[in-house]
């Protein structure tokens, strides 16, 4: 194919309607796969609970969540420069899932399909448990209703399994009818640079899998899935990038500790939504002596249904039998190796690391045509987050029952918004310092009254401009355990945090003698069919609405 095709559109050309609006057909998705073909009617939308990474986006793009990118050059970033465009118009959960389905790498176009921004909408939060998004979200912006509902539906059932994420144990089923064994590599035949990985930054050192999900194992501990990002250094060759703190970091530094000379890995590449949940998200409790944990296990009751997994060929673990590859390989523990920089969740550059762990490569195996995900960190959406946040928020409830809504804003990393019924003088602020003080990655907290949004980001830069005395209403923690990919922080780990009590203060608490009601409020009140009326005859005009160029 000659490198002098042209490519697609320029980002910035596209209006949100053709952006949310094009479908890539499910034909050309090709969601039905050869062991899966007779279980299927080829034009049949799959619905939930998904197997695969591809009945999900299928079901995303029945619903105009998907948008087809022909051909896209990464030599000159444009991914990259097209993620930026779209958070730039549509926010970090507005836009659509890209499927890109040749990169430009190195000056070779490789075949894809590179898939991009797979949770970064929020209708997703439902479509993933077989929910109907809320319909009357407003197109121009994000809204939360979808994830709210979506949340909703895990903390009810987590109420039904005694305050704990159900469980449902995996079913292990033949290489034969494992998706993920269709084409084994070993040796020489190895070359993990010859599939879409790709290079986000021109600062990163190099090219990165930065969306698989590493299998670990502690005696103690039992099974860990995490995901961790894999510098791609070679044919075989991968950096595995665990933080202190984390699960798989732990696992291995256990083993080179007790003097073991290597770590058996697994390594599974978009795999299904649930898995990608579990890998994503904190769900299960690894504190020391909280005993074994089967997140596969929590996988399946997060879908409602058994797991498929599949034997590894090279090591005992069980993976995702529908996941788009599996890499197999061996952690030298007593040799690390220099690793980064890379792009980090805050948005911004991380350090070069001289000492972490790497993976040498013994056998691969993946689907015919494997779709790979790749996530700009930082920049996109992680996973889908309501089943992640049902819990901790449910916990949070019951130890401050006047807690109303709670979000940590990943748009704003280490930044938590908290929404309280305010039934005496100091609450707030009381409850700003316990958040602070007990979750590691709230570094500033901000409590509002009941009548705000936590996750409208322009409301709460409001209420601290107009309902927050900065005197008598903050607390300042000098040193707490913290995100350890902050930038700004003096130790590694270690953090100073601010508590901001941002609800209306009362006379008690040395605040106005009325508090004056806000003028949407007094609107809502005062004409309460106002916005209906003008919803019915102009609100698709609003909504369709776009500036013109002028010559």
């Amino acid at each position: 194919m000659s490198d002098k095709t042209p490519g697609p559109a320029t980002a910035t050309a596209w209006s949100r309607r053709e952006l949310l609006g094009t479908s890539l057909g499910l034909a050309a998705l090709g969601f039905t796969t050869p062991g899966e073909a007779a279980q299927h009617d080829s034009q049949a939308v799959p619905s939930a609970p998904f197997d695969s990474l591809r009945d999900y986006i299928a079901a995303l793009d029945a619903r105009g969540l998907v948008l087809r990118i022909p051909r896209v050059n990464q030599d000159d970033y444009e991914a990259s420069a097209l993620m930026y465009r779209i958070r730039d118009q549509h926010g970090m959960r507005g836009g659509p899932a890209l499927f890109c389905e040749q990169v430009r790498i190195g000056g070779q176009w490789r075949q894809g399909p590179l898939i991009i921004n797979e949770s970064g909408n929020l209708y997703s939060e439902c479509v993933v448990f077989g929910l109907e998004p809320v319909a009357d979200e407003p197109v121009i912006r994000e809204s939360y209703a979808s994830y709210r509902k979506a949340r909703a539906h895990v903390e009810a059932m987590l109420r039904a399994n005694g305050g704990e994420y159900p469980t449902i144990d995996p079913v292990e089923v033949s290489a034969a009818d494992a998706p993920c064994k269709e084409v084994g590599l070993e040796g020489d035949a190895i070359d993990l640079t010859r599939f879409p990985f790709i290079q986000c930054n021109p600062a990163d050192a190099g090219r990165y899998i930065n969306t698989g999900v590493v299998f670990t194992r502690d005696p103690e501990q039992g099974l860990n899935i995490g995901t961790y990002r894999c510098h791609l250094r070679g044919p075989r060759e991968l950096g595995l990038n665990s933080e202190p703190g984390q699960t798989g970091y732990r696992h291995l530094m256990a083993a080179r500790d007790a003097g073991d000379e290597v770590a058996k890995v697994s390594i599974a590449l978009s795999p299904d939504p649930y898995v990608w949940i579990l890998s994503s998200n904190k769900l299960a409790s690894r504190r020391r002596g909280s005993g074994r944990v089967n997140e596969l296990a929590m996988a399946g009751g997060l879908a409602g249904r058994p797991l498929k997994v599949v034997r590894s060929e090279t090591n005992d673990f069980l993976v995702p039998a529908y996941a788009e590859m599996i890499i197999e390989g061996e952690v030298p523990l007593q040799e690390m190796r220099a690793e980064g920089p890379y792009g980090e969740m805050v948005g911004y550059q991380g350090l070069r690391k001289d000492q972490q762990f790497w993976l040498r490569v013994t056998r691969v195996t993946h689907r015919q045509n494997p779709w790979i995900m790749n996530n700009f960190t930082g920049l996109q959406a992680g996973s889908l987050m309501a089943a992640g946040h049902a819990k901790p928020f449910m916990e949070l409830k019951a130890e401050l029952p006047e807690v109303v809504d709670f979000y940590a804003d990943g748009r704003a990393v280490g930044v938590t918004f908290v929404s309280i019924r305010k039934t005496e003088p100091g609450q707030g602020l009381a409850v700003a310092k316990q958040i602070a003080a007990s979750k590691f990655n709230s570094k500033v907290v901000v409590v509002v009254d009941d009548d705000l949004d936590v996750t409208n980001q322009e409301q709460m830069l409001a209420a601290l401009g107009a309902r927050w005395q900065p005197d008598g209403n903050t607390h300042i923690f000098a040193a707490q355990r913290g995100l350890p990919l902050d930038p700004s922080a003096p130790q590694r780990g270690r953090t100073s945090k601010i508590a901001i009590d941002a609800t209306r203060q009362w006379p008690e608490e040395d605040g106005p003698a009325v508090f004056p009601a806000m003028n949407r409020t007094l609107l809502e009140t005062g004409a309460p069919q106002a916005f209906a009326r003008v919803d019915d005859q102009w609100g698709q005009a609003i909504r369709d609405w776009r500036p013109t160029s002028r010559g």
